[in-house]
C-alpha cells in the first residue's frame, strides 16, 4: 500500500475510534466486570415463625439497604466485596445485629433473621455470622480469599495466591495456565480493569515468550480487599479467556482514617544451588588464574599470536631472530623482557576482567552482596465531613529484588501505586475513580523463578555470558491506568453500571554502548601502556565456554507503545425473587506500535544487511455482548447465559503469503505489494452452570460452556526480517476455543469441614502452532527448501496457524475448614492428564508438486506442560487478643498468626529415545517430584490509641528442596543412564554445561528468609 493511502486508512480508523469513544462518553457506556455481591434472606418472628414484611435491613457504614416483602424475603444488590455488619430493625422487635457478614464477588450471601419481640426500642441481639456450610450458588470450581488470609499466607504478592490452588499451574517461565490451558488464557482483573498484555515475546525471537509475563503486574496485598480464582467455567459476562478468571477487589476506604506501612528485608545471599559462579575453584580460574600458567605458554606460537606480540607491526622481526637462532644476547634479553611485560600485562588484565568488583569494565560484580528491600503502604478514609460521601484508599509499593544471577541491571525494581476514590453525592448515584501507575525495570531475560530465565541467557547450549553480562540491555515497562466507574441505582431491584478505562503501556529496551576493545584501543606493548582495560579474544578467554567482548553495544532494541481503551454498559435487575438478569455490551480498542531489533547495532535493522528486526502498527478491536440469568430457587440455582463476541486485528495482510515484500538491502528482492484488511471473526458462546443444593450439607453442580480468546498480538502481528523474511505473524488467525465440561459435588463432613469434588474435561480446538512457508522472499540464511518448476529457489519463513489442539481430563478434590476460629486450612489435590498435538503440513509450498506437504508424525501426545499430580496445602493458626501461651503474665502470641504452605507436583515430562526409529515417541519419561514448604509468622502489637506495630518472619523453601533443571543432549543421557546432574562431571567433564553452567543444575530458589516490620493505625 502506498504511504499516502496507508496514512488515509490509519486516519480513518483513528477517526472511527474517536467517534466510538465520543459515543461512549455521551451514552455512559463503559467497561466493568462484576466486583460485587448480593445479600438475601428471609425474616421471621423468632417465637411464632411468622414471616415479617416491612423489616428494614441495613448494611452499616454504607447507604445500602432493603426491606422485606410480604413473604418476609429481602435482597440487597450491588454490595462491594468485603465483611460487614448487618442490622435488621422493626417496630416492636429488638434490633438484630450480625457482624462479620462476608460478601463475595458474584455470589449471593444468605442471611436469615429471626426477630424477638421487645417493648424497648434499645434492645439488641448481637451475633457473629458464620460461613455457609455449602456455597449454594457455586456453579463451577472457584475459591475466594479474603484480606486476612492474604495477609497471613507465606507469599510475596498476589501471584503467590495462585500457587495455592491445584488448578493453577506455573510453567518454567512463570506463565500461569489453568487445567492444562496454554499461556495467556487467564482473564486477570484489578477492580474490573483487565490486565491485557500487549508485549508477550522478546524482540527478534519469533514465538519466544518473556518470563513472568502472563499477569503483567502484581498488586500490593495491603490494598486488596478480596480475591477470587475461577478455575472452572465462568459466566457469560467474562470473555477473552479460555481457562480461568482472577478477580482482585481493592479497598475503597473506611469511614475513618486508617493505614499501614511495612518494610520487608531479605539479607544478601546466593539464590541458586551450587557454588558461587565466580569462585576461583572453577575451571577457568584453575587454568588461567595463576601467572605461571600463562608463562608456560610463552613458547607457543599461537599464544604469542593471540597476544599480538608477533604481528609485523610489533615484534615479529625479533621473534623471527629468536626462532632461527640469529638473535644476539641483548636481543634475547629484550625478547625475554617483552614476553615478561606482555604476559604480565595480559594476566593482570585477565584478572581485572574476571574478578568481580564495582569497577569491572564488563559489569562483573558479586551478586551475593545485594539485599532485597520492599516498602509497602496503604491508607485511606473519608474526605470531608460526611464519612460516607467521599472516601479514598491509596496503596503502593517499591521493591528492589537482586537478580538470582549476574545481570546488567543487578536489581529488578518494581513500583506500583493505586488510588481509589469513591464519591456518593446521592443514594442512587455513585462514582469511583481509579488511578494506577506501575513501573518495572529489569533485564530482558531475568525475572523468572526458573534459573533458565533469571539471567545469563543462552548457557547452555551456547557459551556463557557470565564475564560479559552488560551485553543484555535493561528494559523498562510502564503502565498508567485511569478508570472512572458510575453506578446509577434505578430502584431497589435494578441498577446500571458504567466505567471508562484507558491504559497506556510503554515498553522500552534502549541501546547502550559497551566497553569494548573495538571501541577503545587495547594496547599490549612493552611500554606498559595501561590504556587498554579489556583483553582481546584468545585462548585465555576459553571462548568455547565463555563469550569474550566483541560488540559495540547491547544486542537488542525495542520500543513498544500501546494505548488501550475499553468501555461497556451493564444493566442488572432482580425481576423477581428467583431471577437476576444481567446484560451488557463491551468495547475494546488498541492502538499498537512496535519496533524491535535483535543482534544489530542500529535501530533500523529492518532495512540493514544483518540483524533481526521487527516492526508493526495496528489497531485491533473487540466487541462483545452478553445476557445471563441467575435463577435462584429452593432446589436449584442456575447461571445460564450466552456471549456474542467479535474481533479484528486491524492489520494489512499480504495477499500472497509466498511472496511477501522484503525491504532489506541484502537477501531476496521483489515481492507482491498488494495487501488486504484482516478478517473479522464472530463467536457465539453458550454457557450453563447449575447447582442443586440438597438440604444444608450437600450441593451438586454441572457446568458446560464455550470459551474463546483472541490470539496474542505477537501471534498476529509480528514480522521479522534478516536477509529475507524470517517470521511473519498471521492477522487472520481464528479464535482459540475451549469447550469445558464439569461435574462437581460439595459435601459437609461435619460442622467445620467441607469437601469439594470436581471432575472436568476441557477440549481445546483451533489452538495456535507454528507453520513454515516455502516462499520466494524467505530468509536466504536457510538453505533452499525446494525449487519451482523454473528452478527458482524457495526459502522458509515461520508463521502461526490454527493447526494445534489439546485436551485435559482431570479430577480435583479440596478440603477446607468452613468457619475459621483459630485453625484454618485448605487442601487441594488434582490428578489430570493434558495432551496436545498438531495437524496439517509442517511446510506449505506454492504448488503441491514442489514437495510433499506432510508431518514427520501425527497424533496426540502428552503435553510438555502436563503435571499429573498436584497437591497444595495451606494451614493457618491465629491467636486473638488474650490468647496464646503466657510468659510473665503476658500473652506473647496474642494477635499473631502462623501459616504454612506445602506444595508438591509431578515433574516435567521429557522425551528419551533409545533409537532413531522411535521418532513418534514423545514425553515418555518424567523428572522427579517437585516440592516446597514455606512458612510465615506475623504479630500485631496493639498500642494505646488504636496504633499497632507489625513484625513478621517469612521463610520460603524452608527445607531447601531442589527441582531438577530440564536438560538435553549429553546431559540428558547422563541423567537418565547414570543419574548425573550438570553440576557433576559425568561421562564428559569437558562438556559446556559442566564447565560454564554448573549453577543451573537446580532451577528453583534455595531457602530465603524475609523480615518484616510495620506500623499501623
Amino acid at each position: 500500500m502506498e504511504p499516502d493511502l496507508q496514512l488515509k486508512h490509519e486516519n480513518r480508523y483513528f477517526l472511527l475510534a474517536k467517534i466510538l469513544l465520543l459515543f461512549v462518553l455521551l451514552t455512559g457506556i463503559s467497561e466493568i466486570q462484576a466486583q460485587r455481591g448480593k445479600l438475601s434472606g428471609e425474616i421471621k418472628d423468632a417465637q411464632t415463625g411468622e414471616k415479617l414484611p416491612g423489616v428494614a435491613v441495613r448494611i452499616d457504614g454504607t447507604n445500602l439497604g432493603g426491606v422485606s416483602n410480604i413473604d418476609g424475603k429481602y435482597f440487597i444488590l450491588n454490595i462491594p466485596a468485603g465483611k460487614y455488619t448487618v442490622t435488621s430493625s422493626f417496630v416492636g422487635y429488638a434490633k438484630y445485629i450480625v457482624s462479620n457478614v462476608e460478601i463475595n464477588i458474584d455470589r449471593t450471601t444468605e442471611l436469615d433473621v429471626k426477630l424477638k419481640q421487645s417493648t424497648f426500642d434499645m434492645d439488641e441481639v448481637i451475633v457473629v455470622a458464620e460461613k455457609p456450610k455449602v456455597i449454594k450458588d457455586q456453579t463451577s470450581s472457584s475459591s475466594t480469599i479474603d484480606e486476612e488470609q492474604i495477609a497471613a499466607a507465606p507469599i510475596e504478592g498476589l501471584r503467590g495466591i495462585l500457587d495455592l490452588t491445584a488448578g493453577f499451574q506455573k510453567n518454567e517461565k512463570g506463565t500461569y495456565s489453568v487445567r492444562g490451558s496454554g499461556s495467556y488464557e487467564v482473564n486477570y482483573q484489578i477492580n474490573g480493569v483487565e490486565q491485557i498484555n500487549s508485549a508477550t515475546t522478546s524482540p527478534g525471537s519469533f514465538g519466544v515468550e518473556k518470563s513472568n509475563n502472563s499477569w503483567k503486574y502484581d498488586v500490593n496485598p495491603i490494598g486488596v480487599q478480596q480475591m477470587q480464582l475461577i478455575s472452572g467455567g465462568f459466566s457469560a459476562e467474562y470473555g477473552n479467556a479460555q481457562a480461568g478468571v482472577v478477580k482482585v477487589v481493592l479497598k475503597e476506604g473506611s469511614p475513618r482514617l486508617s493505614g499501614e506501612v511495612r518494610v520487608e528485608y531479605r539479607p544478601p545471599g546466593q539464590y541458586h544451588f551450587g557454588k558461587y559462579i565466580y569462585d576461583e575453584s572453577t575451571y577457568e580460574w584453575q587454568k588461567w588464574g595463576q601467572l605461571n600458567n600463562w608463562m608456560a605458554y610463552k613458547d607457543s606460537s599461537f599464544f604469542l599470536q593471540d597476544l599480538g606480540i608477533t604481528s609485523p607491526s610489533r615484534y615479529k622481526w625479533l621473534y623471527d631472530k629468536v626462532q632461527n637462532g640469529t638473535a644476539s644476547a641483548d636481543e634475547l634479553n629484550t625478547w625475554n623482557n617483552v614476553l615478561s611485560q606482555e604476559i604480565n600485562w595480559a594476566y593482570n588484565t585477565w584478572i581485572y576482567n574476571h574478578k568481580p568488583g564495582d569497577d569491572n569494565p564488563l559489569g562483573v560484580y558479586d551478586y551475593r552482596e545485594r539485599a532485597y528491600t520492599r516498602v509497602m503502604f496503604g491508607f485511606g478514609g473519608p474526605l470531608g465531613k460526611d464519612p460516607n460521601k467521599l472516601k479514598f484508599f491509596l496503596s503502593g509499593e517499591y521493591k528492589k529484588n537482586p537478580t538470582r544471577l549476574p545481570t546488567s541491571e543487578k536489581d529488578q525494581v518494581y513500583q506500583n501505586y493505586i488510588l481509589n476514590m469513591t464519591y456518593q453525592p446521592f443514594t442512587s448515584h455513585k462514582l469511583k475513580l481509579m488511578l494506577g501507575y506501575q513501573n518495572y525495570r529489569g533485564g530482558i531475560w531475568s525475572g523468572s523463578e526458573d534459573i533458565r530465565w533469571s539471567g545469563l541467557a543462552f548457557s547452555p547450549p551456547s557459551n556463557s555470558y557470565k564475564y560479559y553480562i552488560l551485553i543484555d540491555p535493561v528494559r523498562t515497562e510502564q503502565t498508567v491506568t485511569q478508570s472512572l466507574n458510575y453506578i446509577y441505582t434505578v430502584d431497589a431491584t435494578s441498577f446500571f453500571e458504567a466505567t471508562l478505562t484507558h491504559m497506556g503501556e510503554k515498553y522500552e529496551l534502549p541501546y547502550e554502548y559497551l566497553t569494548s576493545y573495538s571501541q577503545e584501543r587495547d594496547r599490549l606493548d612493552s611500554l606498559g601502556d595501561r590504556q587498554g582495560n579489556l583483553l582481546k579474544a584468545g585462548s585465555w578467554w576459553e571462548t568455547q565456554y565463555f563469550r569474550a567482548p566483541d560488540a559495540f553495544s547491547t544486542l537488542y532494541y525495542q520500543d513498544t507503545r500501546t494505548e488501550y481503551y475499553a468501555a461497556s454498559l451493564d444493566f442488572t435487575s432482580q425481576i423477581n425473587t428467583g431471577n437476576l438478569i444481567k446484560t451488557g455490551i463491551r468495547l475494546y480498542y488498541w492502538d499498537l506500535y512496535n519496533n524491535g531489533v535483535n543482534s544489530r547495532f542500529k535501530a533500523n535493522a529492518l532495512v540493514a544487511t544483518t540483524g533481526v528486526a521487527e516492526y508493526y502498527k495496528a489497531q485491533p478491536y473487540n466487541i462483545a455482548f452478553y445476557i445471563q440469568d441467575k435463577m435462584e430457587y429452593e432446589g436449584m440455582i442456575a447461571n445460564i447465559g450466552v456471549r456474542a463476541e467479535a474481533y479484528n486485528f486491524g492489520a494489512d495482510v499480504p495477499v500472497d503469503p509466498f511472496n511477501i515484500v522484503y525491504v532489506g538491502t541484502e537477501g531476496p528482492e521483489g515481492g507482491n505489494l498488494n495487501t488486504e484488511k484482516s478478517k473479522t471473526y464472530f463467536m457465539l458462546l453458550p454457557r450453563i452452570g447449575l447447582s442443586f443444593p440438597i438440604g444444608e450439607n450437600t450441593a451438586f453442580r454441572l457446568q458446560y460452556g464455550h470459551f474463546t480468546s483472541m490470539p496474542t498480538f505477537s501471534n498476529a502481528l509480528s514480522n521479522r526480517g534478516n536477509k529475507g523474511i524470517t517470521g511473519f505473524g498471521n492477522a487472520n488467525l481464528e479464535p482459540k476455543k475451549t469447550i469445558q465440561y464439569e461435574f462437581g459435588l460439595q459435601q459437609v463432613i461435619d460442622e467445620d469441614n467441607r469437601i469439594d469434588l470436581a471432575l472436568y474435561y476441557n477440549d481445546r480446538v483451533t489452538q495456535i502452532g507454528l507453520l513454515r512457508y516455502a516462499a520466494y522472499t524467505g530468509t536466504v540464511l536457510n538453505s533452499p527448501s525446494a525449487y519451482t518448476s523454473d528452478n527458482t529457489p524457495l526459502f522458509n519463513y515461520t508463521t502461526f496457524s490454527n493447526n494445534a489442539f489439546g485436551a485435559t481430563l482431570g479430577f480435583e478434590i479440596s478440603l477446607e475448614k468452613i468457619n475459621a476460629k483459630n485453625w484454618m486450612y485448605r487442601f487441594t489435590y488434582s490428578i489430570s492428564q493434558t495432551t496436545e498435538g498438531n495437524y496439517g503440513p509442517q511446510v506449505v509450498y506454492p504448488t503441491a508438486s514442489a514437495a510433499a506437504e506432510s508431518r514427520d508424525y501425527t497424533g496426540e501426545f502428552l503435553s510438555g506442560n502436563d503435571r499429573t499430580h498436584n497437591f497444595r496445602a495451606l494451614l493457618q493458626y491465629n491467636w486473638g487478643t488474650g490468647e496464646g501461651p503466657e510468659l510473665f503474665g503476658i500473652n506473647i502470641l496474642e494477635n499473631s498468626s502462623l501459616s504454612f504452605t506445602y506444595s508438591v507436583q509431578s515433574g516435567i515430562p521429557f522425551t528419551y529415545r533409545t533409537s532413531f526409529d522411535l521418532k513418534d515417541v514423545v514425553n515418555n519419561r518424567r523428572y522427579p517430584l517437585e516440592s516446597m514448604f514455606d512458612l510465615n509468622f506475623m504479630k500485631h502489637v496493639v498500642l494505646e490509641g488504636g496504633y499497632r506495630i507489625v513484625v513478621g518472619l517469612r521463610v520460603m523453601n524452608l527445607f531447601e528442596n531442589k527441582w531438577l533443571t530440564p536438560v538435553s543432549s549429553t546431559d540428558l543421557i547422563d541423567w537418565v543412564d547414570y543419574g548425573t546432574t550438570i553440576d557433576q562431571p559425568g561421562t564428559n567433564p569437558s562438556r559446556i554445561s559442566y564447565i560454564s553452567s554448573f549453577y543451573k543444575a537446580y532451577r528453583n530458589v534455595p531457602r530465603q528468609v524475609y523480615f518484616t516490620v510495620g506500623f499501623g493505625f
